[in-house]
């Protein structure tokens, strides 16, 4: 983290800036030299612009596609940038969808097909490709707005788990575990959007982030969340190391969805069956990317050389434990001040803030504001 990587000099452009992972992006491109960054965001005073890695900041009301493509070009004749890296769903999907335009005024990342695309952003679809291509996952139905609640229930065996069809971020997600907690649930539930209903897996989460070209994986990392408190709802980070198992699920996967692209892969371990599923696909940056950078992995920068016809560097994976910024300062204290020397990690989240702390303060500044209001 102390010595950053040398590249050729090169520009990027952001066009989602308001994206949940944006900042999380600008921060590992920072970690390289000779990079400079421009971003879009609709919203004039989104916290990503107050990073010290942040070249330009386009404020640009996106409207419809249309008028976000208009945008997305005047930007790129302005800022005269080398690669177009979008972040989140909706403009990786534009790029997809006008790749012709973009590719006549800026080197674009490599992309999946849209209909692939499409399939690994709607866990319904997926689950049917999944099933046609022989690749472990869990019994899925469909919940649509006016299915008969008694007949889905018919269908299932407990627990389950319930989740929106189309979704990220942990949003909407529910487990039932039985009949009488999930109609108690649903009679107080507005069902307007299709859910998801699967077998809910006794296990563990495990993840494996990549970038692939053509069916074959170029880069890849592979996670798994921990705890190290029953009493706190979230896993305090991650744990990287290779495991040959998700790894291959995962080459079967890109190679049957001949996978070009960045797109960070949910599986579970079924700690009865004792074997791995595929859960969903995320055709987009997540949360977690800088973590990989502990693991040897610039999902971004590597992102970026695909694009420019660039050969990739070597890369070397490490083990790596990497735990969010809260629990690094918990655990910290309690290694020191409780003598509790089972609580050990290699690095934190905490290093990308103090490095670049002004995004991060104005964010929850603002988001602490916002909630206040809503009271």
């Amino acid at each position: 983290m102390n010595n950053r990587t040398k590249s050729p000099a090169f520009s990027v452009l952001i066009p989602d800036g308001d994206e949940a992972n944006a900042l999380s992006v600008v921060r590992c491109l920072a970690e390289v030299k000779n990079i400079q960054v421009f971003v879009i965001s609709e919203h004039k005073y989104a916290p990503i612009r107050f990073s010290r890695y942040v070249k330009k900041f386009i404020h640009l009301p996106f409207g419809d596609n249309e008028n976000y493509l208009a945008g997305i070009i005047e930007a790129i004749k302005k800022t005269k940038a080398d690669v177009l890296l979008p972040v989140g769903v909706r403009a990786v999907r534009l790029i997809i969808e006008k790749k012709e335009t973009f590719a006549k005024v800026i080197a674009n990342i490599n992309t999946p097909e849209i209909h692939s695309f499409d399939i690994a952003d709607d866990k319904w679809l997926l689950s049917r490709w999944l099933k046609e291509n022989n690749i472990a996952h869990p019994e899925t139905l469909l919940f649509s707005p006016g299915d008969n609640l008694e007949e889905v229930i018919s269908k299932i065996s407990f627990p389950i788990i319930v989740k929106p069809r189309v979704g990220w971020g942990g949003k909407g997600i529910e487990i039932f575990e039985n009949n009488d907690q999930f109609e108690e649930w649903y009679s107080g539930f507005d069902h307007k959007m299709d859910l998801i209903v699967q077998d809910y897996i006794k296990g563990y989460d495990i993840d494996c982030s990549l970038l692939g070209k053509q069916g074959e994986i170029l880069a890849y990392t592979i996670q798994r969340s921990i705890k190290y408190s029953a009493d706190y709802p979230w896993p305090y980070g991650l744990e990287f190391k290779n495991q040959e198992e998700i790894l291959a699920i995962v080459e079967d996967l890109v190679e049957k969805f001949n996978w070009s692209g960045i797109v960070h892969i949910d599986l579970r371990y079924d700690e009865v069956e004792k074997r791995a599923n595929l859960i969903e696909m995320n055709p987009r940056f997540w949360a977690s990317v800088t973590a990989s950078i502990f693991a040897g992995v610039n999902f971004p920068y590597l992102a970026c050389l695909t694009a420019l016809g660039e050969e990739l560097p070597i890369i070397k994976l490490e083990d790596k434990i990497v735990v969010r910024s809260g629990p690094a300062v918990k655990m910290t204290w309690k290694r020191i001040v409780k003598n509790q020397k089972n609580l050990n990690f290699d690095n934190s989240f905490l290093e990308f803030i103090a490095k670049d702390p002004l995004p991060t303060i104005i964010g929850e500044t603002l988001e602490y504001y916002q909630n206040f209001r809503n009271r």
